[in-house]
């Protein structure tokens, strides 16, 4: 027993390490960077140059060149800041950039880009920006770019290495309560098994992890790791996630990241408790749809590999959280699955996502 025991641990860390393999293809296919390290050549010369002064007297900063380690949740965030008569006349995010839609939509539709606006460089240099509730690393680092691109346009001293210190997230309230949730989830269902407390952790799953927090594993926030990195202190959560989701089922904890933290996972779980009479899904056509959730993700990653369709993680439900800015596409998915789950339990999670299907593979279980 023992020595089969070792043999499905070897087996469950090689999978592991395969799938790891296959990640790590699309960050260095699609970015030519993995965790941070830039793999490509000649970028720095062909980045535009940071500040352009053009015949009608405007000036146009290009944060860029000296945004380049500014990570926000996606990857780098450039911005371009356009003066007239020495006053900021806009602010806007370029490409490139891999920010979620979600994240930089409610940067766009908050009133950080026109903080600025009629300000001088100097006016702007001594502002305080906040970051926006909702997308604050994408926010955070914007404004560090801001902040780049100002302090270079008036040649102060070492103002790239002050900006890159600047996009570090706070630490605020939200920060400790979204750890809180995730470290119950990870360690009480061990050691307690309670219904009540189950319920309570669901609940707990969807405000706090979903909706407040907007912390959660998907497909998007594994690339940007594989691609920038762990940089901050408050990406901490989120790594906690990846732990429960890879680390413990090699010690058999299989599943428990769907089981007890996933916010998607757990608003299934609840709208099911609503609904007492369920659909049976015959044990054929529940076999042929696992067949086609993994033919899916086979897909799914061999769009990520070529390039072709790298926006299909913007469609993945979890974004839906993100109630006021996410695309009534990823609003819809979300809303007919909760819908449906209220008659078969967990149909996302068990016939569709590629998120899971991705763990899956990675314990050896498909």
């Amino acid at each position: 027993m023992k020595r089969l025991k070792l043999q499905l641990n070897i087996g469950q860390f090689a999978c592991f390490a395969i799938c790891l393999l296959l990640m790590m293809v699309v960050p260095i296919a699609n970015s030519h960077k993995i965790i941070g390290i830039d793999l490509s050549k000649g970028d720095a010369d062909e980045a535009p140059p940071v500040v352009t002064e053009n015949p009608d007297g405007t000036m146009v900063i290009n944060t860029t060149a000296p945004g380049r380690d500014i990570i926000g949740y996606g990857g780098p965030t450039p911005v371009e800041i356009t003066l007239v008569d020495g006053r900021i006349q806009k602010v806007k995010v370029i490409s490139p950039n891999r920010e979620s839609p979600e994240f930089l939509g409610a940067v766009l539709n908050s009133d950080l880009l026109d903080a600025l606006k009629g300000k001088t460089l100097r006016e702007a240099a001594d502002t305080p920006l906040d970051a926006v509730s909702g997308a604050t690393f994408t926010s955070t680092a914007i404004i560090a770019n801001v902040k780049a691109g100002v302090a270079y346009a008036l040649d102060e001293e070492n103002a790239h290495a002050g900006a890159a210190r600047g996009a570090e997230a706070p630490l605020d309230l939200k920060f400790y309560f979204t750890l809180a949730v995730i470290l119950c989830g990870a360690v009480l269902p061990l050691f307690l098994k309670s219904r009540k407390y189950r319920l309570l952790q669901l609940a707990l799953n969807v405000g706090i992890l979903g909706f407040w927090g907007g912390t959660f594993v998907s497909y998007s926030l594994m690339v940007s790791y594989l691609t920038n990195g762990i940089t901050q202190v408050a990406l901490i959560p989120v790594v906690l996630l990846l732990v429960t989701a890879f680390i413990y089922p090699m010690f058999g904890k299989v599943d428990h990241y769907c089981s007890w933290l996933c916010p998607y996972g757990s608003i299934q779980d609840l709208a099911s408790k609503c609904c007492k009479w369920k659909l049976q899904v015959p044990a054929r056509v529940a076999r042929w749809l696992t067949v086609c959730r993994e033919v899916l993700w086979f897909g799914l990653m061999w769009l990520l590999w070529t390039g072709l369709w790298f926006d299909w993680m913007g469609y993945e439900p979890f974004a839906a959280f993100f109630v006021r800015d996410a695309s009534p596409v990823v609003l819809g998915i979300a809303g007919v699955f909760v819908l449906l789950s209220l008659v078969v339990h967990r149909p996302y999670c068990r016939f569709v996502c590629p998120t899971g299907s991705l763990f899956k593979f990675a314990e050896g279980r498909n």
